[in-house]
């Protein structure tokens, strides 16, 4: 299937319809799954929908790719803070983006994520990302060692993680479809991609559920599926914070709200997730997402105090940075000192 096609078929009332759908029918497959369906159908299914993840992963025009991609060009300056107007993606209500300016205008939404640029303020430092390796290396061979012969513990637990595990990859190919500048910038549809997320967080603890009862060498194919919880319970907060402050009507104090309240969250899950689930390895997860956004807002106050255009529109975000900033390294240190504790118990 062409991209062309597949972008076509991408509108946001489907989107949403999709995720819902997945999240309705988790207990139906699951119940189908454990009671005694083939074991080569679930494999499968295992299979085809991790493909259909990676696919989703590699077709282009993401926010978070585009923004990867000017900044590759030059078309952003990650030491230089946007002007407020771009960051917000402003433009006259009403009006259609003229195709002259579509470059730019598509720059906005991307800046909204940039920790130098953006508006946001939960957004990581670039090097976080590195975690994504690691995730998808991890679920890949689990999706090739269920095939092995011989893979007997393993294959004990496929009914018990086919459904998560599928939808858990249904929700992460909706997001790759939903996190793209089409989705705008005022109406509900900007709310669809940390929705999406959500599901895969939500996802991904049922699979994590099942792994705190794993012991033994099966136990290391539910690592990569704790990196992904822990990743993607802090992505759904930076995503939810950026879909916030991307909308010009969006207050400033609004903003800052969602902002401090996401560090706190992802603290609170961090410890509670860890301590409930005997779980250090979703907890120094969270734990290294808290660390990546203060060192993000770290690099904020640096651009916006280095601009010597910078005006008195931006004070109180440049202010709420330096609280954020101490809020994600203190919500980091207090996940990690729980992790290691839980580790070493």
């Amino acid at each position: 299937m062409s991209f062309r096609v597949v972008t076509a078929l991408n509108s946001p009332p489907l989107v949403a319809a999709a995720g819902l759908a997945t999240l309705v029918g988790i207990p139906f497959v699951d119940a189908a799954a454990t009671s005694g369906a083939s074991l080569a159908l679930l494999k499968g299914a295992n299979v085809v929908s991790f493909a259909a993840n990676c696919a989703a992963v590699s077709v282009p025009g993401r926010i978070d790719e585009r923004q990867d991609q000017e900044m590759r060009r030059g078309a952003l300056n990650p030491t230089k803070p946007a002007a407020t107007g771009q960051i917000r993606g402003d433009s006259t209500p009403g009006e259609a983006t003229p195709l002259a300016d579509q470059e730019h205008h598509t720059s906005s939404y991307n800046e909204n994520y940039s920790p130098a640029r953006g508006r946001t303020l939960v957004s990581p430092s670039g090097w976080a990302f590195a975690i994504w390796g690691p995730i998808y290396a991890g679920e890949a061979i689990f999706v090739a060692a269920q095939l092995l012969p011989g893979s007997s513990g393993l294959t004990e637990i496929i009914p018990q993680v086919t459904a998560p595990f599928i939808a858990t990859n249904i929700f992460q190919s909706l997001w790759c479809a939903s996190f793209r500048p089409s989705y705008g910038t005022e109406g509900w549809e900007k709310y669809i991609s940390p929705a999406m997320l959500a599901g895969t967080a939500y996802s991904l603890s049922l699979i994590h559920s099942v792994g705190t009862g794993i012991a033994g060498a099966t136990a290391w194919y539910f690592f990569p599926f704790a990196l992904h919880f822990g990743w993607t319970t802090a992505a759904t907060l930076v995503n939810l914070s950026g879909s916030v402050s991307m909308g010009s009507s969006t207050p400033d104090s609004t903003v800052i709200a969602v902002g401090h309240s996401s560090a706190v969250v992802a603290t609170a899950f961090g410890i509670g997730v860890t301590l409930s689930q005997s779980a250090p390895v979703y907890g120094l997860t969270v734990a290294w997402a808290l660390a990546a956004c203060g060192d993000g807002m770290k690099k904020r106050i640096a651009a916006v105090n280095a601009d010597r255009n910078a005006g008195e529109e931006g004070v109180d975000l440049l202010r709420a940075a330096g609280v954020q900033k101490k809020l994600c390294w203190i919500g980091s240190g207090v996940c990690t000192l729980v992790a290691l504790t839980t580790m070493f118990s």
